[in-house]
């Protein structure tokens, strides 16, 4: 996705300095737009998920340590499974972080790709 961001990026950028302003790739650009837009929607409901599991999981974890006779068929999933998903929620920050940027700066381009003539 990274990839495709960049790539779409790049092309709009060249077709703005070629002063190509179609009503074709104006139409295309919001189309991408909204594409753009309805995956970092998606990102953000999934990171949303993962940080809150996370959230559960840390004093879950806490507590299946701090008890005095502790039993490491309970002790070692929840590490496991806590440790997983700190790692996942932050590459899915990460992630959402890429993209919230970059439609930033497709915002930028549509302004200039719409009020310039």
């Amino acid at each position: 996705m990274e990839q495709r961001v960049k790539n779409y990026e790049s092309f709009i950028k060249k077709q703005l300095t070629n002063k190509d302003r179609s009503p074709e790739l104006i139409s295309y650009h919001r189309e991408m737009l909204q594409n753009f837009q309805h995956e970092r929607l998606i990102h953000l409901i999934i990171t949303l998920f993962f940080a809150t599991l996370t959230l559960i999981m840390l004093p879950v974890s806490a507590l299946s340590l701090s008890t005095v006779k502790t039993n490491w068929l309970i002790t070692l999933p929840c590490l496991t499974a806590t440790i997983i998903l700190v790692i996942l929620t932050f590459f899915y920050v990460k992630h959402y972080y890429f993209l919230e940027n970059h439609i930033q700066k497709l915002y930028d381009i549509s302004r200039k790709l719409t009020n310039l003539n």
